[in-house]
């Protein structure tokens, strides 16, 4: 457990990384403690294991900051209440291993955030102990992924044989006739979003053959072909340059149409993806040089924004989206104390 350091109140950016974590490790738990019921592969196993502990552990700390600060902790998502413990296995262990290895990338970052925006001295080493955390299952994952021959590494290029300057304007362009070949930058960034869409994509159809409500049904069968798209749109641009794109994993989702999770817990997962997609587009625009790539990326923004947006509406329409912290609306107040 972090010691408290009272000698300052917590910040805005201290009190948001604070509640989204906990928000995110709760619908983690939610997620894997079903893989755990139906995982086969005693390989697996532990990973799971380990993931869950470790986020409980972070709801624990966060409880515990939040309540020395007088802060009410969030509901969260309770497992009592959103999984389905007898429900059939959705997904395969391959992809539950899929699964780990992109959500501890995703730890990686947003709790290197955390460390960037802390000004307490125990919510720097808190964050700091996460992105540990997050490192320590990411390798773990990876190693198990490499050894059963399921993890997908990135494409290989030629090692440079020499230093070179770019001399000519066209190296930024791409629209039109011919287009240089890829940057390894450019190629890591298209591999993971190939990657990532691929998980996205089988989230998606699972959970569309399990969802009761039906339009949220929709709503998933919809955005399986947004991801389709998005990675037919990627591998053909890795496919320009002569680059292999990745493989994929054809038998992750099962046959089974019993819910493991609540219809809540499957759409706020959704809308969670969603953003990760959004904000992993945006980085790749900025370390993008050719101009065709940044407005590919750009599309994926707006496809994958206004999809997040009508995923939004939908469980605010539900009460089920729980309000992040927010400053007071002074204008409000103002209105209020008129009226009265």
């Amino acid at each position: 457990m972090v010691e408290m350091n009272k000698t300052s109140r917590l910040t805005s950016a201290e009190i948001s990384n604070l509640w989204n974590t906990y928000m995110n490790d709760s619908l983690n738990i939610c997620i894997v403690t079903h893989f755990l019921q139906t995982v086969e592969d005693p390989d697996v196993k532990p990973l799971l294991e380990e993931t869950i502990n470790v986020a409980q552990g972070h709801l624990v700390e966060i409880e515990t900051i939040f309540q020395q600060e007088g802060i009410p902790k969030p509901v969260g998502f309770p497992v009592e209440k959103h999984v389905k413990l007898n429900a059939p296995r959705l997904f395969t262990d391959v992809f539950y291993m899929a699964y780990l290895l992109h959500m501890s990338k995703f730890g990686m970052t947003a709790h290197a955030g955390g460390i960037t925006l802390a000004c307490r001295k125990d919510i720097h080493h808190l964050f700091h102990k996460y992105v540990e955390e997050a490192i320590s299952l990411n390798g773990a994952t990876r190693e198990v992924m490499k050894e059963k021959g399921v993890f997908i590494r990135p494409p290989y290029m030629d090692y440079p044989k020499e230093v070179e300057f770019v001399t000519e304007q066209k190296f930024l362009t791409g629209w039109f006739g011919h287009k240089r070949s890829l940057l390894a930058l450019e190629t890591s960034h298209l591999y993971m979003t190939s990657l990532n869409n691929e998980l996205g994509k089988d989230v998606l159809l699972g959970f569309s053959q399990v969802v009761k409500d039906s339009e949220i049904k929709k709503h998933f069968i919809r955005g399986t072909k947004i991801t389709s798209d998005i990675l037919y749109r990627t591998h053909k641009t890795l496919h320009e340059s002569d680059i292999p794109a990745s493989m994929t994993w054809d038998t992750c989702v099962t046959d089974t149409t019993v819910a493991p999770y609540s219809d809540q817990v499957m759409l706020c997962f959704v809308n969670a993806l969603c953003a990760l997609g959004v904000a992993t587009y945006g980085s790749a625009i900025s370390l993008s040089i050719r101009h065709d790539l940044a407005a590919l990326y750009s599309k994926f923004i707006m496809k994958s924004g206004a999809y997040a947006e009508d995923g939004a509406n939908m469980l605010i329409e539900r009460s089920w989206m729980e309000k992040p912290p927010q400053f007071i609306d002074r204008d409000k107040l103002i209105r209020e104390n008129k009226e009265s």
